[in-house]
Formats: structure tokens, sequence, C-alpha cells
């Protein structure tokens, strides 16, 4: 028997529905045949489930992790074997670890059947149908990156949403995060870009890595965003209340400190609104602001993080540094309901500029 804690591969799969008879009750299963030959193809196996007498065969194809690409894909084989099925009256199945929510859409909208390692199914045929998606996944997918939407990491997608929907290469993608003025590894780079490719978030063709949905990268930011690492906050009194007057000040900051306006005092460059009197400020070092605390009539309220992606793509104007209308959206979106309709103003910019 298949050790639940050993790494998954569509043998180990295949092994572990036959080993486990009782898995998928009151359906029972049974292996017919594996590797079906299908002209210059295989199907993974031929299996028949049984219940209340009726037998059922499907011909199933196998994937060991649940990236939408992945099943994107397994899901187009399948559909190559439609004929055969047609022909040897089978059915069309993909077994993965744990059918989640997208792969059940995705297979529902195929007429294509599916199993998964922890008994849940869902089988759609004309002579069957049976369904049951309770069961807990006990096979959780780790991932190269974890939170390739958060921190560092999404700087791969953020730039994808810059105005720039493709590249050609995975050196040009980091040339390019560099430039606007993020830093992450040339490996990093790779791997978050193999994840996004996974989520069917990007794609890749003869020489260009390009944008696929950018809606869905632009949610899979939002639901991954956490804010940056405040490591100090410092509010200040400034003689003249207002953004405005963060520009003079900027001028006496030497070039070593980084800073950019939040996505709460940015937000009047992407959409028409009015802001608050108190200018919000992140900053590597608070340098010669420091002077000018006052804890009590405070206009400017400054945010010290040594995080790059709050700066990344940063929007200079007369001297002043607005966030990136994707930092402003992110910022916006996880505040209260007057900050996120203006999030939405923001992001109908930011995808009306990729079309």
């Amino acid at each position: 028997m298949v050790q639940e804690n050993s790494p998954l591969t569509e043998q180990s799969i295949l092994s572990r529905l036959t080993s486990r008879t009782d898995l998928f009750a009151p359906l029972g299963l049974r292996m017919v045949e594996r590797e079906i030959r299908i002209g210059d193809r295989r199907a993974d196996a031929l299996i028949e489930v049984t219940w209340a007498g009726k037998d059922v065969k499907f011909l199933v194809e196998v994937k060991s992790r649940t990236a939408p690409k992945l099943v994107s894909d397994a899901i187009s084989q399948l559909k190559q074997y439609a004929a055969f099925a047609k022909k040897t009256r089978a059915n069309l199945m993909l077994v993965v670890p744990f059918l989640t929510q997208s792969i059940i859409d995705m297979i529902q909208q195929e007429g294509i059947s599916g199993l998964d390692l922890s008994g849940n199914y869902f089988i759609q045929t004309d002579t069957l149908a049976a369904i049951r998606l309770d069961r807990k996944n006990e096979f959780p997918e780790s991932k190269s990156i974890k939170k390739v939407y958060s921190g560092s990491s999404s700087l791969v997608g953020r730039l994808f949403l810059s105005g720039r929907r493709s590249f050609a290469s995975v050196n040009e993608v980091s040339a390019a995060i560099k430039k606007l003025g993020g830093s992450l590894s040339l490996s990093a780079v790779s791997k978050v870009l193999k994840s996004l490719e996974d989520d069917l978030v990007i794609e890749r063709r003869a020489g260009e890595i390009a944008l696929l949905q950018p809606d869905k990268l632009l949610q899979n930011l939002a639901d991954g965003y956490r804010p940056p690492k405040v490591l100090e906050t410092l509010s200040i009194k400034l003689p003249v209340p207002g953004i405005s007057t963060i520009q003079n000040f900027s001028q006496s900051l030497p070039p070593s400190i980084r800073w950019v306006l939040g996505g709460e005092s940015s937000v009047e460059r992407y959409t028409v609104t009015t802001v608050g009197e108190t200018a919000r400020v992140y900053m590597t070092d608070f340098g010669p602001l420091a002077q000018y605390a006052e804890d009590r009539f405070f206009n400017a309220v400054l945010w010290k993080t040594i995080d790059s992606f709050p700066y990344f793509d940063a929007r200079e104007q007369n001297g002043l540094r607005w966030a990136s209308p994707v930092q402003c959206y992110l910022e916006l979106s996880k505040m209260d309901k007057r900050e996120r309709e203006l999030a939405e103003s923001v992001k109908k910019g930011i995808l009306g500029g990729l079309k």
C-alpha cells in the first residue's frame, strides 16, 4: 500500500486506487487495464465503477498535481480519446490528488468525470450520476515558492500588470523588475514564473512569456496581499498640511532613502476623488524628517519599511512619488467600503491599460 506521506506519482495514485477498495463506497472501483493504447497515445488506465448493479467504464488520465495548467492539459488529452471512448462505450475521467472547486468547474463544463485520493468523486455519465465532495484534502500540495502572490515574490506578477504584457525571456523579466525598483534573484523569478504558468495566469510560447489572464492575476495578488512589515511609525507635523508638502521636504532627503506615498494617499492620481490632509508615506529611513515628530497634531504619518514591494513601479511626477496603481489597488481593497469602491475604479484603470 502507498504511504500517504510518500511523494505522489501517477503510478502511486493508480496503485492507491486499486488497494483502497472502500475509498469510494458505496461505489465500487475495479482496475481493468493500465496503459491503454489509443492510436499513438496512451491513456493511463481503464477502470470500472459499479453501483446498484451498473458497471460503467472510464478511460482515465492521472495527474499527481492539481495545478490548473496540468489539469487543463489532461482535459485536452482526454478529449482526444472521445472517439475511441464512444466506440468502446467508455467514458472519460480525470484522477487527481484532490478535486478542487476549480477542477470540478472545468470537468463539469467538459462533461468529464473525476475522482480524487481523498474519496471524493464527481461522476457524470448517461447511465450514472454520483457526487461526493465533502471529504477533506489528505494530500495538500507544497510549492517550491510559497505565497507567489505576496511579498517580494509578487513583483513578478506586478510587473505583468505594469503596462507590458509580454517578455522574451526570464532574464528580460528579471531585468525589468530591477528597472522598476524591485529586487529578486533570477532563480526566484524563474520559480515564480513556473507557478504563474501552472496557475494559467501566464503562458509560454515560442520566444515569449505572456500575460494570459490579467483579471485573475490581479485577484490572486489581492487574495495574497499582506501589508509591508513596518519597523517603526512616526507621526510628524509639516508646516503646511497635505501631500504636496512632502514634495518640498523630500528634496532634503539623501538619495539612499527610498520613499513613496502610500496607496491611500496615491489614489487621487488614478481616479477622481479627494484625499485627507494627512499624508501617509513609506520610507526606508526617516532621515531629517524625524525633527518634525508630533504625536497630537500631526499631518503626516511615516512608515519605515525595507520591504521592496511598496516602492516597486512608483510613479514620479512633479517631485512626488506615487504608489503604483497595483499597490494602490491592493491597499485600498483591504480597507473600508469607501476605499474598496475607489479600489474598483483603480482596478478598471489597471485592466483597461492592458487591452
